[in-house]
């Protein structure tokens, strides 16, 4: 449990009220500040501090519609704790329409940053420093990188109880055990003892209005399961847990046709892309090879050898008892969260 004020961006937030801020991050090479926009909700009653972040990756647009209905929709009057929203993290990616920082370095390597470090080292720094270690726990939204799509599942490192507890009440129904990346906000947090979870949902450069619907009420149902919002939360009763995965690349430059989408059940050695040549003629088959959940494909069809075009979860449930159930709970829909 935190203080009744918290201070962030040198301003103090005082329980019961909200304030728009903006956190500098760095400066311009004419000495101009450069700032992160944020929100912070101060609950009118006690509670853990929650912290939601998008937009690390620059191009990733669909967590930024999450947060801004978050921000939008919430009060300090039926808010227990607090929260800080945060719709874009990597303010330069977001204003060139980029995952990347000027110079061309992932933000999302860097945490928790250095303030000695290079300039995307002191970014990290100033962002870990001023929010993740005020909170109590993180939801960080992603999409998949561009050209591709994703499956919305969440990310976490399932061997820590209080991560467990706020990735199986997000409600999707895959979950991806998985300690995450060095470098990530998410591992820099879990490793700093503060439960941190990772959406990943969609595609970059445009918002989905279904993805943003369901992410909302996700959040919803995280801070339900932390106390913060009074109601029940609602997830579904099937969730499978998984901790192998593989990418299915292509042996061979062409042209793809894609034959399966995320959240497909596919079984081994079934058809994912037919790849042809410019004149039309099959150069390659891509099948799975194993069953599994279809997580994330390739969006753009014109591929190079090595070029990841399907990504898979190991399904080590049987495949008909898998899909008796999802289809039990969603029809003949794809998985939508």
């Amino acid at each position: 449990m935190r203080d009744d004020v918290i201070r962030i961006a040198g301003s103090e937030i005082h329980r019961g009220e909200r304030k728009n801020l903006r956190l500098k991050v760095s400066e311009s090479f004419i000495s101009n500040p450069t700032y992160i926009p944020l929100t912070v909700i101060n609950g009118e009653k006690p509670g853990p501090v929650l912290l939601v972040t998008a937009a690390v990756h620059g191009d990733e647009l669909n967590g930024i519609e999450i947060v801004r209905q978050l921000i939008h929709f919430l009060t300090p009057e039926e808010l227990s704790g607090t929260l800080i929203c945060v719709p874009v993290v990597n303010i330069y990616g977001f204003q060139n329409a980029t995952r990347y920082l000027p110079d061309g370095h992932d933000l999302n390597r860097y945490f928790p940053g250095d303030p000695d470090q290079w300039s995307q080292g002191r970014y990290a720094y100033t962002v870990f420093n001023e929010l993740v270690l005020k909170s109590d726990y993180i939801i960080d939204l992603h999409t998949a990188s561009s050209g591709r799509s994703n499956l919305p599942h969440i990310r976490a490192n399932m061997s820590m109880p209080q991560v467990a507890k706020i990735a199986r009440a997000f409600g999707t129904t895959v979950i991806l055990d998985y300690v995450g990346t060095q470098g990530s906000l998410r591992r820099a947090a879990t490793d700093a003892g503060i439960p941190a979870i990772t959406l990943e949902a969609g595609e970059t450069r445009k918002f989905e209005k279904k993805i943003a619907e369901r992410g909302l009420l996700s959040v919803f149902n995280v801070m339900r399961e932390l106390k913060m919002l009074d109601g029940l939360v609602n997830t579904s009763d099937f969730q499978l847990v998984i901790n192998k995965t593989s990418w299915i690349r292509a042996n061979r430059g062409g042209i793809l046709s894609i034959n399966t989408r995320p959240g497909r059940v596919v079984k081994k050695s079934k058809e994912l892309a037919t790849n042809t040549n410019p004149f039309g003629t099959e150069v390659e088959s891509i099948k799975a090879p194993f069953n599994g959940i279809v997580i994330g494909i390739a969006t753009a069809p014109t591929v190079v050898p090595g070029e990841g075009i399907c990504h898979l979860f190991l399904l080590e449930e049987p495949v008909r008892q898998v899909r008796k159930k999802l289809m039990e709970i969603f029809g003949r829909k794809r998985i939508v969260f």
